[in-house]
């Protein structure tokens, strides 16, 4: 039981103090250098991100998407105060709650025109620049154990309380005559927030299956069973 666990553990999760979490902040940041450092070889993450704004069912007044820049940023989020607190669910279990500060300027920026298809098809095409930046997070993590569909998972969301700023540049029409739009920046921040808020906050959040050792154990064993006793016996 948890209970059990934490007992011989030796860990109270009302007294126990906060861990800083500096070494696992160093980790993070060596991987996230290593990752910006593999983005700009052939502008691999460029191309990427273009296939994947391509990619799939686009509306069909939006024409075709361009990256124009992408910058992942010089800093790294620090972790901090890793403690253990009771889990909302289920009942007698615990999660794992960590502080996250990043403060940077993540950004991309993309063109693409807005079609407009009245009276006929492509009647007109309006150009559209739009540069969107991550200035800062943060939040509490929480991560638990849950068992779905009898499989164990690690569940990962983010507290309520979090914080998270966008900026974004818009641009519609030709750059001489038309600049940032507010009610575009607007509805781009309120859409990304709402997006945030469905996918990652709590009680939403992403659930990472954890490998099953055994599982694969058994399955191995019995494709050796079928293969010993499938075919023709010898005389």
């Amino acid at each position: 039981s948890t209970t059990t666990i934490l007992n011989k553990t030796f860990y109270d999760i009302y007294d126990h103090t906060p861990e800083s979490l500096d070494w696992m902040s160093v980790l993070m940041a060596q991987a996230i250098a290593q990752y910006r450092d593999d983005s700009k070889v052939n502008n691999r993450l460029i191309k990427a991100l273009a296939e994947a704004l391509n990619g799939g069912v686009r509306p069909d007044w939006v024409g075709h998407i361009r990256v124009t820049e992408l910058n992942l940023g010089e800093d790294f989020p620090v972790l901090s105060r890793a403690r253990i607190r009771p889990a909302d669910h289920p009942a007698g279990t615990v999660r794992a709650e960590i502080d996250i500060d990043f403060n940077d300027q993540i950004m991309l920026g993309i063109e693409t025109s807005v079609l407009i298809n009245w009276p006929r098809p492509r009647i007109a095409a309006l150009p559209v620049s739009l540069v969107l930046s991550v200035i800062k997070f943060q939040a509490t993590i929480t991560m638990q154990f849950n068992t779905i569909d009898g499989q164990q998972h690690i569940s990962i969301s983010t507290l309520p309380d979090f914080n998270l700023e966008f900026g974004v540049q818009s641009l519609l029409g030709a750059r001489t005559k038309l600049e940032d739009v507010p009610k575009v920046t607007d509805l781009i921040t309120s859409k990304l927030q709402s997006f945030f808020v469905d996918k990652c906050v709590y009680p939403n959040g992403r659930n990472i299956a954890m490998p099953t050792f055994w599982a694969k154990r058994d399955i191995y064993a019995k494709s050796q069973s079928s293969s010993n006793t499938g075919g023709p016996k010898q005389q």
